[in-house]
């Protein structure tokens, strides 16, 4: 109600600031005051097509094309002086209106070739291509980069992205005060990119499929305010909130679990897509010489740093020594392989152990049998992640020592229900640590605890209806992944899209040519199979299209001479 009253009274200002060139122009002075009809008449009278209306009330295009129409109005009406619409824009509109009451200019029409002193031809294409580049980028497609390895080896570090956003439905930008084809910061600087003056709320298109198990998503990173990230202490509005890609392996209804490692919904294995592929940790010894990081990374793509290195650069997620016994040459190693890898990998020569690392509950969970070496990287204490503690979801935070109350670990987790939009629940105290940050956090009410009785907006609840569905994300990369374990659920609104396409994939650590991965350019995210680039047909079809495009303007010349 409160948006659409501001809507209303930006519209009546927008209709006092330009009735009387309305009238200037032969319209009635009334049609400057009717919301969205004041527009198609105004670009009648800067002669520009009616369906320009719906990019001037798209939110974050309307910007671009309300600095475009003022400048053709004061244009057509003979005002042509480029500071008027620069004064126009720094006064909020204020000076249109003053030039409104006070103007004695007569509607003259357009004259391309005038308007061409004041704003080049390129500066006029710039800004038609930032409306077409801004309609694509928040409503259709957009182009991400992967800057960790949570999912590696399905996504990989260095691959740049299309990801469609018509898939889950698109959604309107909530922040519309914001600048065009850039996302919460102003490139190179700290400098925030948008204002939360006007907060829209949540609403999609029609989609065209759900989102579904197994699927790869691009997401708003839910958790700002207990988990931050590049935040400078401060949570953002959702669409201006870090983007993060991970795999769903839960929808809204699903009952998620983990056991050992092996993700079900619903008591049922997860089937993952022919292009996923997922890789944990695995200890890894070799007795006779240590492992070749070469071989590593030619056979596996699998990097090895030592420990300073993987700080220095930002290697996370490869292999790592954690034990050396020059001795009696015996290594061991900490290294994430893929599954699909994972029994060639153990027929490398030299090797003696390949046992994955399990997260349990506590260090007294784990198999006698298991290696002495595995065991102690199990009860050492820089490893307590492994173990059930504080930091997995949906564990508070320590008060006085207590003690956490899920007993859960990264690889056994759960069981937990992801609510669907319309679920009532019980507010017993089970719930209210599952869920409540869903109902405060991302459903926007209040909650407290008086007397033994729960408080929802300063009403007594005993039950709670969710308003939204909610997602489960993991990283296919098992255990170098910062997911839904650790911070929860994803809420739908937070939803983005869908990656789709990769149209460039770089290696940092590799060399020469081998720095761009050819076989991942141009190649599809989803569908059955192994990916299948199509890096080299395209650049066959450009040469052909170029070669074709030479003979036709020399014919062309041809005939002209």
């Amino acid at each position: 109600m409160n948006l659409l009253l501001l809507f209303i009274a930006l519209e009546l200002f927008a209709g006092i600031l330009t009735f009387k060139f309305f009238e200037k122009a032969g319209k009635p002075s009334w049609s400057a005051f009717i919301p969205i009809y004041r527009t198609v008449i105004w670009l009648q009278i800067i002669e520009r097509p009616w369906w320009w209306t719906i990019l001037c009330y798209l939110p974050v295009v309307g910007n671009v094309m309300t600095i475009i129409i003022i400048f053709e109005l004061l244009h057509v009406f003979n005002l042509r002086k480029l500071s008027y619409t620069i004064i126009t824009i720094l006064t909020g509109g204020l000076y249109l209106g003053y030039l409104n009451f006070t103007s004695e200019a007569k509607l003259v029409g357009r004259d391309i070739q005038d308007m061409r002193r004041y704003v080049s031809e390129l500066v006029a294409s710039l800004f038609f291509a930032v409306v077409a580049a801004t309609v694509i980028r928040a409503y259709t497609f957009e182009a991400f980069t992967i800057p960790t390895p949570s999912m590696e080896k399905s996504l990989m570090v260095g691959d740049f992205l299309f990801v469609s956003k018509i898939h889950y439905g698109s959604r309107i930008p909530i922040t519309p005060l914001s600048l065009p084809l850039v996302h919460n910061k102003i490139p190179f600087t700290s400098i925030q990119a948008y204002s939360e003056l006007i907060q829209l709320p949540y609403w999609r298109f029609p989609k065209i499929s759900e989102v579904k198990k197994g699927d790869p998503v691009v997401f708003n990173y839910p958790a700002e305010d207990i988990r931050p990230i590049n935040m400078e202490g401060k949570v953002r509005p959702i669409d201006k909130r870090e983007h993060y890609v991970k795999r769903c392996v839960g929808t809204p209804g699903d009952t998620i679990k983990i056991l050992d490692g092996l993700v079900t919904a619903n008591g049922k294995t997860i089937e993952m897509p022919d292009r996923a592929n997922l890789q944990t940790s695995y200890y890894v010894e070799t007795k006779g010489a240590p492992l070749n990081g070469k071989v590593l990374k030619s056979r596996f793509d699998i990097n090895f740093f030592t420990a300073r290195e993987q700080q220095q650069i930002g290697a996370s997620g490869a292999a790592l020594l954690v034990m050396e016994q020059p001795t009696t040459q015996e290594y061991g190693y900490i290294i994430n392989i893929p599954e699909k890898q994972l029994e060639e990998f153990k027929q490398m020569a030299n090797i003696v152990t390949v046992e994955p690392i399990i997260g349990r509950k506590t260090a007294q969970d784990y198999s006698d049998s298991l290696p002495a070496n595995l065991m102690r990287l199990y009860q050492h204490p820089n490893l307590g992640h492994l173990k059930a503690n504080y930091d997995l979801f949906p564990n508070p935070k320590p008060n006085n020592g207590s003690q956490y109350v899920y007993e859960w670990s990264r690889d056994n987790f759960g069981p937990l229900y992801l609510p669907k939009a319309g679920d009532k629940i019980e507010l017993n105290k089970d719930n209210l640590y599952k869920y409540r940050r869903a109902i405060t956090a991302y459903e926007g009410n209040t909650l407290e605890i008086k007397n033994k009785q729960v408080y929802i907006n300063d009403e007594v609840a005993t039950h709670y209806t969710f308003k939204q569905g909610y997602y489960w994300m993991m990283g296919d990369n098992r255990h170098a992944s910062d997911d839904s374990r650790y911070w929860g659920f994803v809420p739908a609104d937070h939803i983005v899209g869908k990656p789709v396409f990769i149209w460039m994939s770089y290696d940092k650590f590799g060399k020469g040519l081998k720095k761009l991965r050819f076989d991942r350019i141009f190649t599809t995210v989803n569908g059955g199979g192994p990916g299948r680039s199509y890096f080299w047909p395209f650049v066959v079809l450009v040469a052909i299209g170029s070669v074709v495009n030479r003979r036709i303007k020399k014919k062309k010349a041809e005939k002209a001479a």
